[in-house]
C-alpha cells in the first residue's frame, strides 16, 4: 500500500486481522479492494501528483483531511486531496473501493474543456482537501467503475475490450472528468473562485457567473445518459430561460442543440478511432435512439454519414 499510494501509519483496533486486496489498472488508473478487517486508524503524508476516491462495500470510514471532517458509508464516495495533513478511521470489517487518479490526467480533462474558470496548473492545490460523492453522482460513478472494471479485467466483460485502447482512454477521461464536475459544483455552491494566474486579475472567475462551466463538466462526465433540458438547468443553478440566454450568446445555439452536437462530436471520435465499431452501437452509446435521425444530425454536421466516417478511419 505504501508503495501504490503513500508512506503511511497504521494503528488497528478491536476486532480480527482480516486483510485481503485485490487490484485492477489501467495506462493511468489503478483501483483496488482493501480489507483490514479490524478497526484502522491511517495516517497518510499528503499526496501532490494524485487524488483518491474511496467508496465503501460495507462499514464506512472517516476522512479528516486539512481539518475538513466528513464520514462515507456505502452509496457513497469521498474524493481526497490532502494538502497538509490527512487521518483516516476505517471501522471493523470496512472494505472500500479505492481509485488513485494522477493529477495530470485531472488537469488535461481540465484543459480539454477550454474554459477560462478552469485551472490547468500541474498540481491540484486548487482542489478541495475532500469532497462528498452522494445520492444520483454516486450512482453515477459506480457505473463509470463498473465500466472501467470490465475493460480492465475482460473476463468480466467483453473480451475484445482490450484490443481498443481508445475506449479504455475514454472511460480514463471520463472519470477524470467526473471529479472536475464535483468539485465545480462544490465550487459553484460555496461561492468559492478559481484564480488562475494570480498576477492577472482578469483570469480570476467566480463560477456562479459562468453557469456553462458546471453544466458542460455535467454533460461531459455522462454523454451516454438521458439529459433533459431541466437536468441541465439544474447542473448550471439556474433557470431554464437564463441557460438559453447563456447558451445563445456563448455557442449561438440553444442548450438541447449544444448538448446534441457535443454527442455528435463524441460519437465522431470513437467513429474515427476504434476498429469495428458498429454505427447503431455508438449512436445507442452517445444517447441517439433513433438511427435515422441520428445519421441526418451527422450529415448536417460533419458533411458525411457515419458509416463513410468509420469506412475513411483505415
Amino acid at each position: 500500500m505504501s508503495h501504490s499510494l503513500s508512506e503511511h501509519e497504521l494503528r488497528c483496533g478491536s476486532g480480527d486481522i482480516d486483510s485481503t486486496l485485490f487490484s485492477t489498472s489501467s495506462k493511468r488508473l489503478k483501483m483496488m479492494v482493501l480489507r483490514y478487517g479490524p478497526e484502522v486508524e491511517i495516517k497518510p503524508q499528503p499526496f501532490k501528483d494524485f487524488c483518491l476516491v474511496q467508496m465503501p462495500l460495507q462499514g464506512s470510514t472517516e476522512i479528516i483531511s486539512d481539518g475538513q471532517r466528513i464520514t462515507v458509508g456505502p452509496g457513497q464516495a469521498a474524493i481526497v486531496a490532502p494538502k497538509r495533513h490527512i487521518r483516516l478511521h476505517w471501522s471493523r470489517d470496512c472494505e472500500q473501493i479505492i481509485l488513485r487518479v494522477p493529477t495530470a490526467l485531472v488537469c488535461e480533462a481540465a484543459a480539454s474543456c477550454g474554459k477560462p474558470w478552469l485551472p490547468k496548473k500541474s498540481e491540484l492545490s486548487w482542489f478541495p482537501s475532500a469532497v462528498m460523492i452522494d445520492g444520483e453522482a454516486a450512482s453515477r460513478w459506480v457505473g463509470l467503475l463498473q465500466t472501467f472494471t470490465e475493460l480492465t479485467l475482460p473476463e468480466l466483460g467483453d473480451g475484445n475490450v482490450m484490443a481498443q485502447p481508445s475506449w479504455l482512454e475514454h472511460i480514463e477521461f471520463s472519470l477524470a472528468l467526473f471529479l472536475l464536475m464535483q468539485n465545480a459544483n462544490g465550487y459553484a455552491d460555496s461561492g468559492s473562485s478559481y484564480t488562475l494566474n494570480p498576477q492577472d486579475s482578469k483570469s480570476s472567475l467566480r463560477s456562479q457567473e459562468s453557469p456553462l462551466a458546471a453544466v458542460e463538466l455535467y454533460v461531459l462526465s455522462r454523454l451516454y445518459a438521458p439529459i433533459s433540458l431541466e437536468d441541465l438547468a439544474r447542473a448550471a443553478g439556474v433557470s431554464s430561460r437564463t441557460l438559453h440566454m447563456h447558451c445563445k450568446r456563448e455557442y449561438g445555439v440553444g442548450p438541447m442543440v449544444w448538448l446534441r452536437n457535443l454527442r455528435l462530436d463524441a460519437a465522431r471520435r470513437q467513429l474515427s478511432s476504434l476498429p469495428n465499431c458498429q454505427v447503431t452501437k455508438v449512436a445507442m452509446d452517445y444517447g441517439f435512439g433513433h438511427l435515422g435521425r441520428f445519421s441526418a444530425y451527422y450529415r448536417e454536421r460533419f458533411g458525411e454519414l457515419p458509416r463513410e466516417t468509420a469506412a475513411n478511419r483505415l
